[in-house]
């Protein structure tokens, strides 16, 4: 048992076609809690082995740790080192800093370069100052995707309902520009709370094929949270106009 949580995306395309997968994880930063020296670079090898297996087009990251002594983290993150020569299109993007003074934020590689690179970000009373992070590509089943990775708030549901708010106006701003979009990342809210319902009912429609829980007792890394937490689904892929199917992977 490696304790991982991978949240994995099968885009689907035409049965003559080949189809073009997204592979999503929150890292986790480590900030809470206690951990092993070598949990980390342990945890990250698996990530490795796992994504070099399946082989997807894009990774995606969340909490990825930024390069050290480089300003604001720099352009590459040292979580996907064993990653790079298989994905040559990547960028880092600097969200915060943790006691240690490490930077941490957001990673995406990919094997064929994007049209264009999103970074974007929010911010509004009660939570916390966020970053967004994309690429729309060109040419997937025949025309544009783009993609989406965001980790929402965790004070409270209500800052959480202005920021998907927030994410309806943009993805629903960018159609102009490409428009079907993936939506992949930890919201840190399950289909109970009122801000997924938001985002559920303007469109960015739930991609599980079988919904599995994501938060819980079984997963070690959650467990920091209480001992006693009620398993939900908070880590979600989201599309809109897009069809397509992700499925949970618990290591």
């Amino acid at each position: 048992m490696k304790y991982l949580f991978l949240a994995f995306l099968a885009v689907s395309l035409p049965a003559q076609a080949q189809a073009f997968e997204v592979f999503n994880l929150n890292v986790f930063d480590q900030l809470q809690g206690t951990w092993d020296a070598t949990f980390r670079e342990r945890r990250m090898a698996a990530v490795a082995d796992y994504v070099k297996e399946q082989k997807p087009d894009v990774v995606v990251f969340q909490e990825a740790i930024g390069t050290a002594g480089a300003e604001n983290g720099g352009k590459d993150s040292p979580d996907a080192a064993a990653l790079r020569a298989d994905y040559p299109h990547r960028m880092y993007i600097h969200e915060s800093f943790g006691e240690n003074g490490s930077s941490y934020g957001y990673w995406i590689g990919a094997k064929q370069k994007p049209r264009h690179w999103i970074k974007d970000g929010f911010s509004f009373p009660g939570g916390v100052e966020r970053k967004v992070q994309g690429a729309i590509f060109e040419n997937v089943d025949g025309s544009c995707l783009g993609i989406l990775s965001l980790h929402l708030s965790y004070q409270n549901s209500k800052v959480r309902q202005t920021e998907a708010k927030w994410l309806l106006d943009w993805v629903k701003a960018k159609e102009k520009t490409c428009e079907r979009w993936l939506v992949v990342g930890d919201f840190n809210a399950d289909e109970r709370d009122p801000e997924m319902k938001a985002l559920f009912q303007g469109d960015l429609r739930s991609l599980y094929r079988d919904q599995k829980p994501t938060i819980g007792a079984f997963n070690p890394i959650r467990r920091i949270y209480g001992d006693n937490i009620k398993s939900k689904t908070i880590d979600w892929a989201l599309g809109r106009n897009l069809e397509a199917e992700a499925s949970v992977v618990l290591d």
